[in-house]
């Protein structure tokens, strides 16, 4: 069976020697193939890469984890606080030295597997052991340490989404009592705080903020009873000129926001209640809160 070669001119298989020539381009050998040669140098990349890409990945740790560790205001050598500076410097490594760290040594162990399958046409496997090391320690740690972080980022993240909720909430609690110092009576509707005087525009950011919501005032004429104090609040009702007719005087408040989910009605809804935050209520509480006493009785 004869032997097939590929001319290296036209790239035609050719049956036989090409000492005879090409049978397509007429190309021909000028000599018999060059023997290997009687000792070959040993290639040094494999253990190179391997090892360049270990220590690129340490002085990345080593220079996030000092940064953190830089960043607090005392420099605390003690364990819990090299352990805290670990894992900021993790997690601010998450979405770069952290998938560049499992491709790295995936990389690495193809590497380092190809030099052991051919030891001798390799040198420097003891640096390649080094950096593949090295790789996988990053790797690990890396992963360990942002995988300790979540729990706490995640609670850190709800506290900050619950100050923002509580925010909003005080916020709107602070224009309904300067509405009240004002004209003496809860708004009958959110848009009533237009009236306010607003200078800066945070009380049109706040309507926008809670236009969704549910707001509920009420009149408790239990904390009018007394002659002296009811007339006081009519007269200072009065007293303003944008109001007119016998105004009645209101005197709590319910407002519910939607949460996070911007539905009301839900689990998640935020409660107000004359200046105090309150729990979601259960289902069968929610249309008791509505209740309004007027005129002495209760209306549902």
């Amino acid at each position: 069976m004869s032997e097939l070669t590929i001319c290296p001119c036209c790239g035609a298989e050719v049956e036989g020697d090409l000492l005879a020539g090409c049978v397509e381009c007429g190309a021909r050998a000028v000599g018999p193939p060059l023997p290997r040669p009687e000792r070959e140098l040993p290639g040094y990349g494999h253990a190179l890469a391997i090892s360049a890409a270990g220590l690129l990945l340490a002085l990345a740790f080593a220079a996030a984890f000092v940064s953190a560790l830089w960043q607090r205001e005392t420099f605390d050598l003690r364990p819990s606080a090299l352990l805290r500076a670990a894992e900021s410097a993790a997690w601010g490594l998450k979405w770069s030295a952290l998938p560049a760290s499992f491709a790295l040594a995936f990389a690495c162990a193809r590497l380092y597997a190809s030099m052991c399958r051919a030891r001798a046409r390799f040198v420097g496997h003891c640096f390649a052991r080094a950096g593949l090391a090295a790789t996988l320690a990053v790797m690990l740690a890396l992963s360990a340490f942002v995988g300790v972080t979540v729990p706490e980022r995640l609670r850190m993240r709800e506290l900050a989404r619950r100050a923002g909720e509580n925010a909003l909430l005080y916020s709107t609690d602070l224009a309904l009592a300067r509405y009240r110092r004002r004209f003496g009576t809860y708004p009958a509707t959110l848009e009533d705080l237009r009236r306010l005087e607003d200078p800066d525009g945070s009380v049109a950011k706040l309507l926008a903020a809670v236009g969704a919501g549910d707001y509920r005032p009420r009149t408790d004429l239990a904390s009018l009873s007394t002659g002296r104090a009811k007339a006081r609040v009519r007269r200072r009702v009065r007293a303003d000129d944008d109001m007119q007719g016998d105004p009645i005087v209101l005197t709590n408040y319910e407002l519910v926001l939607p949460g996070g989910d911007g539905v009301n009605g839900t689990d998640d809804d935020l409660r107000l209640s004359d200046g105090l935050i309150l729990d979601a209520p259960r289902a069968a509480n929610t249309k008791g809160a509505a209740t309004q006493t007027v005129g002495g009785r209760r209306a549902h």
